[in-house]
Parts: C-alpha cells; structure tokens; sequence
C-alpha cells in the first residue's frame, strides 16, 4: 500500500471509493444515533450535579441538539450514493455538536465552576470520530476546525483574550487526541484497502477478479454516454492443459503470471486487466475504437508468442500463445451480450487454428 494512499481518497479506485463511503456512511448513522441517545440520556447527570437555573437551561439544549441530529440519521443513507453527501453530513454534525458545546460552556459565564464533562466534550468527539476510516487529509481537517472552534470559544468566553494557562493545556491535549483520531481513521482505512484487494484481486496475478472487472464493466459503460465507445478483449492461452499436464502446475502458474505481466505492459495502467478464469484474461479499453482494440491485441499476441516463459525448476522455456476476440460496446450496449460477442469472437480464433485476433463485426 503506497502512502499516498493514505493521505487522500483522490488515489483510490472509484469502486473502493463507493464501498468506502458506504462503511463511512453506516458507521456514521451508528454515531448520530449514540450521540441522540447519550446526549438526552445525560439529562439525568444535569439534574443531579446542576443548579436549578443551569438544569432548566440545558435540558432544553440539550433536547433541541437531538432535534437537530436528527434529520442526519436519514440523510446517513444518502452519503452511500455521493462523497458530498458525506462530507457535508460530517460537517454538520460537527457544527450542531461544536455549537452545542458552546452554548453548554456559555451557560456557565457566571462564574460558576464547569464540570469536567463539559469541558472534556470535543476530546470526546474527537474519540468517537475515530471509528470513521477516513484519509489522514480529511482528519486534519476535522482536528483543525475543532481546534479553531475551541479557541474561538474560549476567545469569546474568557473576557475576548487567548492569555489563559488552561487554554494551552485544553489546545495540547486537544493536538494529542487529534493525532490519536488520525492514528485509529488511517489504521482503519488500511484494514479496509487490505480487505478489498483481498476480495477484489486474483492472488496468484494480483490482476482484479472477475467479479471487480464486472463492476468496472458496468461503470465504464455508464460513463460512455457522450458516445465515445469502449472495446472489449478477451483473451484465452492456447492449449494451457498440456502445459499443466506436461510440465506441471508451477510451470502453469509461471505462465500465467508471465502473460500477466506483458498484457499490462502493453496495454498500460489505463486498461482495466483482470484474469477472467482460469488461464482466460479480460481487458477493457475505455474511450478505444474496434480497430485500435484490434492493432493492440495483435501486438500483445506476437509479443507473448516471442518471449519463452522459462521453467523454474529446470530452466527449460515453455512457448506460449494466445487467441484473442475483441467487440466494441456503447452506452446502450447491454453487458451480457458483449460478453458473449466476445466469447463467439474469441471461438472464431480458436476455429481459425489459435494464436490469432478475432474482431466481432
């Protein structure tokens, strides 16, 4: 996993993206759902360790934040359709909660000692925070509105001056809890890229899987509206048994590793590659005409018969090739029966004798 990976979610997959958001989304309906319960509940904690004149203040504080965060437990099932529902969610019940802390410690401005759970609340939010598997950009911005918001609110409330001891104090462990929330967000969102690949990649090409490229199928037909068409190129090795039957199944895996490598060499990280089957390859091609499909799977074809896979074992080379069908898809195009136009092409060039392209007209 490249570090970048952990600074910002603008170097994930789209489909990691969505999934993602959707953990985000839950886990975020979750909270909101805690912090309506836990801030009516301490209701109780006011009656007994408040006066009179501050009970029958905060009760009705307290019952009007739960009336507004309310209205985020439905919009939680929105951001699982766009990041600017969550980010605008996530920043909302920040607002609603931060507003309500300061009215909370504007109550007290007569002087009265502040209970610790009132002045602990923003390191409590910072910890609850911290279930959410956000990139580290996205914490820093949330730690630096809570620490800004603090020292507004300790500005407005103590006599409009920032020359107070315990300010420091609140503003470093403030730093602490913050670095401690991105510390368990970017721990949380390496579990889940780790946990996606896992499902999403063949472990023996680390190519995606066919269920991911699917996806991918579907998301690149979707984006094709403006009528700039895609191609599709499936991909076979030719008579891949007798290798397994005569020189092993190591030597097959060698194989397909090896023509792994050269379908991304020559088509690029633009391609979306996945490992279809068994010893069967996929490559999708947006934005790319049948012709051109066509030219490139010819030059993957004489570039795999020319380059020998060697044996691991005992340094004999094995030659390979393959059989190729390519079709061309649009936005109306329905998945399924590229597919299988790909599928009668590829049985075209297995027809014609193997290691040939095939392109369905």
């Amino acid at each position: 996993m490249e570090l970048k990976e952990y600074w910002s979610d603008s170097y994930h997959s789209r489909d990691f993206k969505l999934i993602r958001i959707g953990v985000v989304a839950v886990r975020f309906r979750w909270l909101v759902a805690l912090l309506i319960i836990g801030i009516a509940g301490w209701i109780a904690v006011d009656w007994w360790v408040l006066d009179p004149a501050h009970f029958k203040l905060l009760w009705k504080v307290r019952l009007i934040t739960g009336v507004m965060l309310t209205p985020l437990l439905p919009l939680s099932y929105l951001c699982k359709l766009d990041r600017r529902w969550m980010v605008m969610s996530l920043y909302a019940l920040l607002g609603i909660l931060l507003l309500f802390n300061f009215v909370s410690l504007w109550s007290f401005r007569d002087g009265v000692p502040i209970p610790v759970g009132y002045v602990a609340f923003p390191y409590f939010l910072l910890a609850l925070l911290a279930v959410l598997p956000l990139p580290i950009r996205s914490g820093l911005r949330v730690a630096v509105v809570m620490i800004l918001v603090v020292l507004g609110t300790d500005y407005w409330l103590d006599s409009r001056t920032l020359d107070n001891g315990e300010l420091i104090d609140r503003i470093w462990l403030l730093l602490c809890f913050s670095l401690a929330m991105i510390w368990v967000q970017a721990g949380q969102l390496r579990m889940l890229l780790d946990l996606y690949r896992e499902s999403t990649r063949d472990p023996l090409t680390r190519l995606m899987n066919r269920r991911l490229f699917l996806r991918q199928l579907e998301a690149v037909r979707h984006d094709s509206s403006a009528g700039q068409p895609y191609t599709l190129i499936l991909l076979d090795l030719d008579k891949f048994k007798r290798i397994n039957d005569d020189h092993g199944h190591l030597m097959g895996d060698e194989v397909l590793v090896s023509v792994a490598t050269t379908i991304m060499d020559i088509f690029g990280q633009d391609a979306i590659v996945s490992r279809y089957g068994g010893e069967e390859f996929m490559v999708l091609l947006p934005e790319t005409r049948l012709e051109q499909a066509a030219r490139q799977a010819e030059t993957l074809r004489l570039a795999v018969e020319s380059q020998p896979v060697e044996n691991p074992l005992d340094e004999s080379e094995v030659m390979v090739t393959l059989s190729a069908g390519v079709v061309e898809g649009h936005h109306d195009s329905v998945p399924t029966d590229l597919l299988r136009q790909a599928d009668e092409a590829l049985y075209g060039a297995k027809s014609q004798g193997r290691n040939c392209v095939v392109a369905h007209r």
